[in-house]
């Protein structure tokens, strides 16, 4: 079993901002396990806002600031007629200044040396719609937004890349655990992470106009309904007046006949799917009514057999408590209130919340398919094996914390190689593609009909035996490097030194192991096959003559080990006995 620490709803996790990885894992394994397995079986539908992109791109304390200086390096200095310093003078009536701050403002000095720059640009944060809704003379509708906040090359600037958050949901939705993504931002970069991992293979469809939602479907739909800066930069006169910012935008947004198939198809997923939100106030108006309207159509019941709402927040703020009493109404009384806030409220910012939901996803399929192993072990048999693979997930969580995007990204490079040396006994080398479980989510696993082909049963028992030593002390994992041909997929310290693992879905992956220099027959090498093992061939050329007083390849085959072992114990021993560690 794990011993991670379990938090309970009585005393409270960490806060928000200091949470770690392991102990976001605790809360998926504990108060919000049913959340876990919702977003396993891909029923969660996520909306995103500006913290998911915090770092990458501009917050809006930043964009307040960026739109007052340039409106005051627009200004002709004594003109008391100047139609930027009419702009401006609107925009610092918004932060309601009092007369001593007023007193302290200095249009001859950039706005970051003023004195109260930071109280102002904070105070304005809430006012941002209404900020970027004031006219400049003779200037466009949106001139603050397009040409003061610059949204070409503050939010489609190509140089800036994926963060952690952006990876983690692109490897959510090629799990096929992420196929509905509403989001507020306008920058490209979840976008930019499938694409990154994919290889550049289509996988998302973005929804910005009414006619978006009749391309034909691919893993994922990201409903973009505030408008995207890459496609606005791309395509000026058709995306640029679908950036949504200004207040008049927001509040007639909904009501909007042109929006209306955007709208409805937001609708029927905030109906038809429970939410998850993460890095997203929800104050803006159109938002709040596109969940009222949802909650007129088919409300959530509180309780259900999961949160409908959920939030990735330390506390639940006034406009998602507002959002909560709008979709639950009857069922949000005093006397519920508090209960109701538990059970959405998950106290982890989204990095360390995604990356935990990686991990349990992919520790979950590999525990669905020790399920549909075959053999003869009992359940209690395969739980201790699925207990391995928690043990295993456990081990890796521990290291999240150090560098989450260099683990991310460790994660892509060992899985798309593992998968690759597994599947087709080679690799292409960096930069890696990842490579699902799966690429379904969990309930469509056992209707596979190419599973038993796969040796992904197998392999994952493989992986549970591995953790199961690991959890008893038999052995020890050590760091792999990936672009060393002859390391393996796993690398394992026990009481006859440490061997190199390999997995094999089949004979021919197997024999191009060999043929391709990852296995060679003197090397310390375990080649652990899912099938049964095909004849030997011939020597390998690669192989040292004579005796080296090394063990060399070992092999075992877990169809065989399977089908003959009467519990785990005996399937962990034997396993010992075979490959010698």
């Amino acid at each position: 079993m794990s011993n991670t620490k379990r938090y309970s709803m009585a005393s409270g996790p960490p806060p928000a901002a200091t949470i770690n990885v392991r102990e976001t894992l605790a809360l998926l394994d504990g108060p919000f396990a049913a959340v876990a397995a919702g977003v396993a079986e891909d029923r969660y539908a996520f909306w995103l806002g500006s913290g998911i992109s915090f770092g990458r791109v501009m917050g809006l304390k930043q964009v307040v600031a960026r739109v007052i200086e340039f409106l005051r390096l627009q200004m002709i200095m004594g003109s008391p007629d100047c139609r930027f310093l009419k702009a401006l003078n609107e925009v610092l009536g918004l932060a309601q200044l009092s007369d001593e701050e007023w007193s302290r403002v200095d249009f001859a000095r950039p706005f970051s040396e003023w004195p109260d720059s930071p109280t102002i640009a904070g105070r304005l944060v809430n006012n941002y719609a209404r900020l970027l809704d004031i006219m400049v003379d003779g200037e466009a509708e949106d001139f603050l937004l397009w040409n003061g906040a610059d949204v070409p090359a503050t939010f489609a600037d190509p140089a800036i890349e994926p963060d952690v958050e952006h990876l983690c949901i692109a490897l959510l939705i090629l799990e096929g655990a992420a196929s509905d993504i509403a989001t507020a931002n306008w920058d490209p970069l979840i976008e930019r992470a499938v694409d990154l991992l994919s290889g550049g293979q289509p996988a998302v469809v973005v929804c910005v106009r009414p006619y978006d939602l009749r391309e034909p479907a691919l893993k994922a739909r990201l409903y973009k309904f505030h408008g995207c800066a890459a496609l606005a930069a791309s395509a000026e006169a058709t995306h640029r007046p679908l950036l949504v910012a200004r207040q008049s935008q927001i509040n007639g947004w909904v009501a909007r006949s042109e929006n209306a198939p955007i709208v409805n198809r937001l609708i029927d997923i905030i109906v038809s799917k429970p939410t998850l939100m993460m890095g997203l106030s929800a104050q803006d108006a159109n938002i709040q009514a596109i969940f009222a309207h949802a909650e007129a159509r088919m409300p959530w019941p509180w309780p259900g057999d999961r949160p409908s709402y959920v939030f990735s927040e330390n506390l639940i703020g006034l406009d998602q408590r507002g959002l909560l009493r709008n979709v639950y109404r009857t069922a949000y009384t005093p006397t519920t209130q508090q209960k109701i806030l538990e059970s959405a409220l998950i106290r982890a910012y989204a990095k360390p919340l995604l990356v935990a939901l990686v991990l349990h996803l992919l520790c979950s399929k590999l525990r669905r398919l020790i399920d549909l192993t075959p053999g003869t072990l009992s359940s209690a048999d395969r739980e201790q094996l699925k207990q391995g693979v928690v043990a295993l997930r456990d081990a890796f969580a521990a290291r999240a914390d150090v560098d989450r995007l260099a683990f991310v990204r460790q994660l892509v490079e060992h899985s798309g190689r593992a998968i690759a040396l597994f599947r087709d006994g080679g690799d292409s080398g960096a930069p890696r593609r990842y490579s699902p479980v799966t690429g379904t989510p969990m309930q469509q696993i056992a209707g596979d009909p190419s599973l038993p082909a796969t040796g992904l049963r197998e392999a994952a028992a493989a992986i549970g035996i591995i953790g199961a030593g690991v959890s008893r002390g038999i052995w020890s994992l050590e760091d792999v490097d990936p672009n060393e041909p002859q390391s393996g997929v796993a690398r394992v310290r026990g009481g006859s030194g440490t061997v190199n693992i390999f997995f094999a879905a089949n004979s021919h992956a197997a024999l191009r192991l060999r043929i391709g220099g990852h296995i060679a027959d003197d090397a310390e090498a375990v080649l652990v096959h899912s099938a049964e093992i095909a004849p030997a061939m011939a020597r390998s050329p690669r192989g040292a003559p004579g005796r080296t007083g090394r063990v060399g390849v070992r092999e075992a085959s877990m169809a065989e080990l399977l089908n003959e072992a009467v519990n785990s114990n005996e399937l962990v021993q034997r396993f010992r006995e075979q490959v010698a560690i």
